[in-house]
């Protein structure tokens, strides 16, 4: 029996299941740390949301014993990317609206507009990006074409820079905008005593403030739609 106690005991501690000591070991990848001489590594560990080690593969999974284990086949690993000036939600609206960037003529950006509007017939047809400057004729259009095409449907198209808007007789009408209206810091363009539906600077607000919120189906879209631009160019959220 006491010969029998020391193998027992060599059995029980063999036996004994190995204890974790970390949430997550990434081997086998290209780990850029981000110090100051810009090294890299082939594996770092992960306990309790944090990295507690970096080093080399071999060495780190002698050391720790991960409940998950993932080998990244010399992928590349980089530090999160913070940016905090994106406009992510924002971008995303814009992806949902009528894309005016590059118009060359006013018909073209009416063209656009009814293209759109084809393809999402209901609410605010809302667009940006135009720029006379690009065009031939270097002059703020009117709204004519805009108010023959939608009579009743409302249109707000923001200037590239953001401080101009040309918006349709119907959107003037929901925002209750007469001519030879003023506004301190802004602009409502009058000529021959008829609006011409450009506004500029703090008379925007005027209109652009009767935009319905985003239903949900749009705010789905957006972030979605502005996911699916950033991961296509390269930027994940890890």
């Amino acid at each position: 029996m006491k010969k029998l106690l020391p193998a027992l005991l060599l059995l029980a501690v063999a036996c004994k299941q190995k204890e974790y000591n970390a949430d997550l070991l990434i081997k086998n990848a290209v780990v850029y740390t981000v110090d100051s001489s810009f090294t890299t590594a082939t594996a770092f560990v992960v306990n309790h949301g944090k990295i507690i080690a970096v080093g080399k593969s071999d060495s780190l999974e002698q050391q720790y014993f991960a409940h998950e284990v993932v080998d990244a086949n010399g992928a590349a690993v980089y530090p999160g990317f913070i940016d905090a000036h994106a406009h992510f939600y924002e971008y995303g609206l814009g992806l949902q609206e009528v894309n005016l960037d590059g118009t060359k003529s006013w018909n073209e950006v009416v063209d656009s507009v009814g293209a759109y509007a084809t393809r999402n017939t209901d609410g605010w047809i809302i667009g940006r990006g135009w720029d006379q400057n690009d065009w031939a004729k270097k002059q703020f259009p009117d709204k004519a074409r805009l108010d023959s095409m939608f009579p009743v449907r409302p249109v707000i198209l923001s200037r590239v820079d953001g401080h101009a808007i040309i918006a349709n007789q119907a959107a003037l009408n929901i925002a209750g905008v007469k001519p030879g209206q003023t506004i301190n810091g802004g602009e409502i363009e009058t000529i021959n005593g008829k609006l011409t539906g450009i506004m500029v600077d703090n008379a925007m607000g005027i209109v652009t403030r009767k935009i319905p919120e985003p239903t949900a189906p749009i705010v789905e879209n957006a972030l979605l739609s502005a996911q699916k631009k950033l991961f296509r160019r390269g930027v994940d959220n890890g």
